[in-house]
Order: structure tokens, then sequence, then C-alpha cells
């Protein structure tokens, strides 16, 4: 070989290279070891011409401390000709292969010392059959396709892909994966895709498909590009999920709002009307019943008041069930109780006996964190207060604590109470209180509000009678 080309063959590698000898100095190195030493002072690099073992010793790092004994070794003529070692070369955490080998050179001995960055080292084949085992083995769809080739080809494609669209993946390789798509395949969403791969970006979409046996399914696709060690892209990687029965509870969802929706307007816009008018008529009867009608003429009126009570339950159910993420904001709730403390008593002053309400003298101006149908809960517990109680003077306690995170609301009545095996039922879909003519829908809804705006509800005990119905929400001015 001519003189200096061995040289500049090692001048073209990328890896450092070192060559030691017995005495652990370097006596040689490559063009890749001295533009690394020439840019970082590097305390387990030494300059050209360093003392390698010494410096390796004297770091203080023990991987560098074992690799030096290894080294002295193989200059002292002992241990494997040829190795490699791992070890993290600095502070920053650069992970190095360190590769060995002893060269014996008109009778003496040297060591060949590579760097070689463990990103840059080729991938081993038990590497590779890791990496292909995991895709063969997840459980979602995995495709890679080349685009370099007509109509971007599959090249790849997993277990769960068969196993997902019945296609073996001897029929599915060498094809593009619009074999998957059928008649009722929405064109814009394959537009989209379609655009995301002619610009290489990812994109994530739900198309109906169809399985080999013609079984339609709903696929959720993902699609990026694979790019290669230049940083350029070079193929694309697609996953599968199988995501109809989730497509299905959204469409029977949807229809349930539909008819949710019809109901409500029945409801709110017949039932109610229709109650108040009723609730009108018996005002004006009133003052024309004599003594002996006076009970019947409360049943009646409580009866009416309670329907017109459950249709605004109904429409507000209707709202929190009509939307999957409420947007929630600061809600006055001193301004919120005293308007609801007041229609109380405003629905209920046919009653020949009294509904005494207190508290609402002394609220704290503060916000909590809700929607506009907060009064939806007070007003289903204080409604509840009063047509579940068997006093003949209902009597309701409003109190109101403040912490720096959290408002607690307690609604104290004097009425049957609530048991404690019945505590948390009461707040089910239907449940009813004690022997209690109510639908139980009016709790329903203040359960599922309160939980949608962060709180939670509870029921303790009341002295000497009597339950007490406790909200606690999330201050709106909290940080």
């Amino acid at each position: 070989m001519p003189t200096g080309l061995t040289d500049a063959v090692l001048d073209t590698l990328p890896a450092r290279i070192a060559v030691i000898d017995e005495s652990g100095r370097i006596v040689e190195t490559n063009a890749a070891w001295r533009a690394f030493t020439a840019e970082h002072d590097h305390p387990l690099v030494p300059d050209d011409e360093g003392p390698y073992l010494d410096t390796l010793r004297r770091s203080g790092n023990d991987q560098a401390v074992a690799v030096a004994g290894r080294l002295q070794g193989l200059t002292d003529g002992e241990g494997e000709a040829s190795g490699e070692y791992p070890y993290h070369a600095n502070a920053d955490g650069e992970a190095l292969i360190v590769r060995y080998a002893a060269v014996d050179h008109d009778g003496d001995r040297y060591v060949v010392v590579t760097h070689v960055g463990r990103a840059a080292r080729s991938e081993t084949a038990a590497d590779l059959r890791l990496k292909e085992r995991a895709m063969d083995e997840a459980p979602v769809g995995i495709t890679v396709s080349d685009p370099s080739l007509p109509d971007n080809p599959v090249i790849y494609a997993n277990a769960a892909f068969e196993r997902i669209t019945g296609y073996p993946v001897a029929e599915v390789v060498g094809r593009n994966c619009r074999f998957l798509q059928g008649e009722d395949t929405d064109p814009e969403t394959v537009a989209r895709m379609r655009r995301a791969v002619d610009n290489w970006e990812p994109v994530t979409v739900e198309v109906r498909n169809y399985r080999r046996n013609g079984e339609e399914f709903w696929n959720q696709v993902t699609i990026a590009p694979i790019y290669d060690a230049d940083g350029e892209p070079s193929h694309y990687v697609g996953f599968q999920q199988d995501v109809t029965d989730r497509k299905r509870a959204e469409e029977t969802l949807e229809t349930e709002r539909d008819r949710l929706a019809l109901l409500n307007q029945i409801v709110r816009h017949d039932i109610r009307n229709d109650m108040a008018v009723a609730l009108g008529w018996g005002g004006e009867l009133a003052d024309r019943l004599g003594d002996d009608d006076a009970d019947a003429f409360e049943r009646i009126m409580t009866a009416a008041t309670h329907t017109k009570e459950l249709t605004e339950a109904v429409g507000d159910l209707a709202k929190i069930l009509g939307t999957t993420d409420p947007e929630l904001e600061p809600v006055a709730l001193d301004d919120v109780l005293r308007t609801e403390i007041e229609r109380v008593r405003s629905n209920f002053d046919y009653r020949s006996e009294g509904i005494d309400i207190r508290g609402d003298d002394d609220l704290p101006a503060v916000t909590v964190t809700a929607t506009s149908i907060l009064s939806s809960v007070f007003g289903n517990i204080l409604d509840n207060a009063v047509f579940h109680n068997d006093e003949a003077d209902v009597r309701i306690d409003v109190d109101v604590t403040v912490t720096d995170e959290t408002v607690v609301v307690r609604i104290a009545d004097n009425g049957p109470g609530v048991p404690d095996s019945r505590k948390r039922e009461v707040f089910g879909r239907g449940e009813k209180g004690l022997e209690s003519p109510g639908s139980g829908l009016g709790l329903y809804l203040v359960d599922n509000l309160v939980e949608t705006y962060g709180g939670r509800v509870w029921i303790e005990d009341n002295e000497p009678k009597g339950a007490v119905f406790c909200v606690e929400l999330r201050r709106g001015d909290a940080e």
C-alpha cells in the first residue's frame, strides 16, 4: 500500500480512532479524533500524544477506570485481543462504545481504540429482531409503505392488521391501502389523508373501511412519515385501530340526544305551559274557597307546582346530557341562592301553613365554578325540602362556608330525614324520598350537575330531625 494511504483512509472514517503504545500514551490518531479534541476540552479524550490510560484512571469514572484496566492488560499481552465496552463518556451523558484491538508491529504491542457513538453503531441482528417482534405483536395494526415505489405500496403489515381487516399479509404487501375503502367511505376523509401523504405530514382520521369479507368497520388511522439517517422522509408508517364499537355508541348517543331534545320541547313548551295556566287559575280560586276546601286545594296546587318544577328539571337535564364538555365559568353564588329562595317562597305562597327559609340575609359574596344552570342545583334541593316535608310548618336553613379553594352550601330542613342506607341512593335516577310521590329526577340532576362542576354533594343528619344537603363547589376565583 502506498505510503500515507493508510492514514488517508483512516481520516475518512467518522469514528474517533487512536493508537496506544505499551506505556499507555497515544502515538497516532485519525482526523475525527483530532477534530474532536480541537473542539472539546474532554475529560476522557486527551489530545494527540496524550497519556490516554492515565487520563482514564484519574477521571473518577468507574466505567472509564475499568476500560483503562482492560486496555492495560492488552498492552501487557493479557486478555482478549479485541472487544468492545460501553460507557458514558462525559457529564452530559454521551453514550459511547469503546472498541479495542491489540496489534503487534516490529516486536512492539499497540492497542487501537475506537470511540463509536451508540446512535451511530449499526444495529445488531438481535436489535432488529426485537423491533420486528414488537411490531408483529403490537395490539394495533401497523403498516409501512414505500412512496418511492409506484402507488406507494405496503411493504410490511403486522398480524394485528391481518386480524382487523381479514386480509392475509401476503395479499396486503405490494398494494396501496386504499383497497380497504368502499362504497360508503367518505371522499373528504380520503382526500385529507392524500393531502397529508403528498405533503409528508402526519394525520389521524376515522374512516369507514371494509374487511375482506365485505363487513363494514370504523378504522382510526394514523399516518406519519419515517425519516432516514439524513433527516429525509423515506417511508410512511400507518397505525390502524378498530373503533367500530365506540362509533356506534356515539351514534346511539346522538340519536338519544335528538329524542331527548324532542321530549324536552314537548315537556317544557306544552306541559309547563298547561301547568302555568292551572296554577294561575288556582290562584284566582284561592279566595273563593271555604276552609273545608283548603286541604284539597293545597294538594292540587302542590301537585301542579311540582309538575311545573319537574318540567324545568327535564329541560336542565337535557342541557347537560346534550353536551360532553360544558364550558365552566365563575357564577355569583349569592345571587343564585337569593333568586331560588325567593322563587320557592313565591311558588308556595298558597300554603296556609308557613314556609320559613332563613340565611339569605347574610350570604357571602363569592363566585363558584359552574354554568348558567347552577340554579337547578339549589332550586331542586329547596323544592325537595318542601315537597317531601311532613311538617305543617316547613323550616329551611341555608348556610354558606367559604375556604381558600372551595365553597360549601348546607341546606337543612325539618322533614323526615334520610336514613344512612339511602343517603347515596336518593341521588340515583328514579329514586324517591320516604314514601313521597316525587320522581327523584331533581336530585339526579343535582348530582350530575355538581359532578360536572368538579364538586360533590352529600347528605347529613339535621338536629333534632331532618336532613342537611351539602354541596361543595370550587371557588370561581381560586388560583
